[in-house]
């Protein structure tokens, strides 16, 4: 296989990903949505159940750029409050770890008995046929990431790629490059996923994809951005705090990279076990700092702006 067959089938595999990942996000928002709205009202009125949806609704999409979307989406229609959202959309970056687990878990290879049970399950005459669907696409995210996976395998060697991602062992152009990734693609999974397989096959260091990791967590922060330049200025606001709340975390994060690299090497010895640990000290380090303050935070928001709820 040469080098251009090569990059196809790799930029073939994150497609197919990505598309895996957006279907499975729609198909279960879909789910319940009858009652989603009334629900996620409630729920976001405690800052703690808020962060926990927010986690779980981006455990379960795969894509935190989706739920802050989504929030954006919500407070445009008055279903929560501007305050109310801080909190979900910080449980989110919590939340999007679960890329980096399965991943790690290397479940790709159970891929097909997902996309299989739920080509069965689409097939029944009955309302389970939905949750069907879910499950077919759960499965061609993993499969998704398995390609991915066996794509890179050739250019762990190549000199020109270690040369090029030699450049993330400074830990500001890793950062930089996870921003600009995740912004190109739209996905802090894709980027999480491709840095963790490429420092599993010994292309990146640890740190390197740890800084990698963190910049993909600002960079996921510009969908909802631009998805909230036409609605009202509290969704706008929201943006804008999601992306203030991960700049933030990347600044604290940024100097304690090699000290998540050396506990995530204490924890687990399988390198895609340490970035993982590494991906989630890192969000909950944020969470931890931020949920105290998170209503006096929105507060002052909405005061610079003077935005009135």
């Amino acid at each position: 296989m040469n080098s251009l067959q090569a990059t196809i089938l790799v930029f073939s595999a994150i497609a197919l990903f990505l598309h895996g990942l957006n279907s499975f996000s729609q198909e279960v928002k879909e789910i319940g949505s009858d009652y989603f709205k009334i629900w996620i009202g409630k729920v976001t009125q405690n800052k703690m159940s808020g962060f926990f949806l927010g986690a779980l609704l981006t455990a379960l999409i795969q894509s935190s750029s989706a739920v802050s979307s989504i929030t954006v989406a919500l407070i445009d229609a008055g279903i929560i409050s501007f305050t109310n959202s801080l909190a979900m959309m910080l449980g989110a970056n919590v939340g999007t770890t679960a890329t980096a687990w399965l991943v790690s878990f290397k479940v790709g290879q159970i891929a097909p008995v997902f996309i299989v049970l739920g080509t069965l399950i689409g097939i029944i005459p009955t309302r389970i046929r939905t949750a069907g669907k879910s499950i077919f696409y759960f499965g061609l995210i993993l499969f998704g990431l398995e390609l991915i996976s066996q794509a890179l395998t050739p250019f762990k060697d190549s000199p020109k790629m270690i040369e090029v991602l030699a450049l993330a062992d400074n830990h500001l152009l890793g950062l930089i490059v996870g921003i600009l990734i995740t912004i190109l693609v739209q996905s802090s999974s894709v980027t999480t996923g491709l840095s963790i397989i490429l420092a599993q096959q010994g292309v990146l260091s640890i740190e390197a994809a740890i800084a990698i990791i963190i910049g993909s967590n600002v960079g996921s922060t510009s969908t909802a951005l631009v998805a909230s330049l036409q609605m009202t200025p509290s969704a706008q606001l929201a943006a804008k705090a999601n992306f203030i709340f991960n700049c933030f975390g990347a600044i604290v994060c940024f100097p304690l990279i090699s000290g998540f690299a050396s506990l995530a090497d204490m924890l687990a010895e399988e390198v895609g076990y340490q970035i993982a640990f590494a991906h989630l000290f890192f969000n909950v380090v944020i969470s931890v700092l931020m949920l105290p303050v998170i209503r006096q935070f929105g507060n002052w928001m909405m005061k610079r702006s003077s935005i009135e709820q």
